[in-house]
């Protein structure tokens, strides 16, 4: 069966676009695949178990700042690289190395795509299924869909129902083919688990090991007593949190604790009277400070191309959702961002 490249509606573009009524890429049985995806969230995780699926591919899980690494790392003369959950925008360096890796490139995501990043997608010949109305999983859900078994679909409604909510034709699908109750429950209980720092990368390829062979969350026993001491720890915490935030125009801002730094911000956000939470956590290289951010409805900005253009300003880089997003800064310029941000939200 020859390679098929198809769109509903979301962008894609390749060596040559082509438009149907139903989305595929046929990946024949016996190819060397590698899968790269993002290693924090339930969304990224079922896209890397539904590629795994479907294709029998070896695997690699990855924060956005560790990319580069994990690519130098890779297997190399495969016949497909896949891509999942992992913003390529302004990487236009990185996305000139991808053919180099593998004969076929293909891309999965639903993060803000700079015009310059889908020239260099197109230079490098990468096949590309980028939407902002579906998540990722639900893209490797429609992508993949006829290699894979019905109960599939259930993985990609794990990231539908924990990633900011969209309203993509694939995404309604996905939600009318699968019982809300059931897979939202699913659904949060591995996001619960995955947002827990005692959830270990060797935990997390593990969890999407078994998620490609089609166990539910509930019936991992580290997934669910990771989830039940995250909800215990997340309650205990929150008013913690409310005490110790900084309140600056209509923007709540705090240091990460013992909490992820996604988890922080989205419980930062219940402070009254603010439209935008910001939690900063210096990494392991103190010169470099991550950000996670959140807002409401009430907010005046897309979020993801706010951190964009702030982070490029002090020298790091961010991006993300329309009320999610994550920045990576110099530390010695966190403060000069943090003027920015709030001046910015506040208009």
């Amino acid at each position: 069966m020859p390679n098929e490249v198809a769109q509903i509606g979301d962008l894609l573009f390749s060596m040559k676009a082509l438009s149907s009524p139903q989305v595929r890429v046929h990946i024949p049985p016996g190819s060397k695949v590698f899968c790269i995806s993002h290693n924090d969230d339930a969304d990224g995780l079922a896209s890397a178990a539904l590629v795994h699926r479907a294709t029998r591919c070896s695997f690699g899980l990855t924060g956005y700042e560790d990319l580069e690494k994990v690519l130098a790392e890779a297997p190399r003369d495969l016949d497909w690289l896949v891509l999942a959950d992992l913003g390529l925008s302004e990487k236009e360096e990185l996305i000139g190395s991808l053919p180099a890796i593998a004969r076929h490139v293909l891309y999965l995501d639903h993060h803000l795509l700079s015009a310059a990043s889908k020239r260099s997608l197109r230079r490098a010949k990468v096949i590309v299924r980028h939407s902002l109305e579906n998540c990722t999983s639900v893209l490797a859900w429609g992508a993949f869909r006829d290699q894979l078994p019905e109960a599939a679909i259930s993985l990609a409604a794990y990231g539908a129902v924990t990633d900011p909510p969209v309203s993509g034709r694939l995404t309604r699908e996905v939600m009318l083919k699968t019982s809300w109750n059931l897979d939202a429950y699913e659904g949060h209980m591995l996001a619960l688990a995955l947002s827990s720092k005692k959830c270990t990368a060797a935990m997390r390829r593990k969890i999407v090991r078994q998620l490609a062979a089609l166990r539910l969350p509930h019936e991992m026993g580290a997934v669910r007593r990771l989830a039940d001491q995250q909800a215990v720890a997340m309650l205990r915490i929150r008013k913690q949190l409310y005490d110790r935030a900084e309140v600056k125009g209509r923007v709540a801002i705090a240091q990460a604790g013992r909490l992820a730094l996604g988890t922080t911000s989205e419980l930062l956000l219940g402070v009254p009277n603010v439209v935008a939470s910001l939690v900063c956590h210096t990494t392991g290289a103190p010169s470099q400070t991550r950000i996670s951010v959140r807002g409401t409805d009430e907010c005046s900005q897309h979020l993801g191309k706010l951190l964009s253009r702030l982070s490029r300003k002090v020298g790091g880089e961010g991006g993300g959702h329309m009320l999610a997003a994550g920045a990576m800064v110099p530390t010695k310029r966190l403060q000069e961002f943090l003027r920015l941000f709030v001046k910015e939200v506040g208009r």
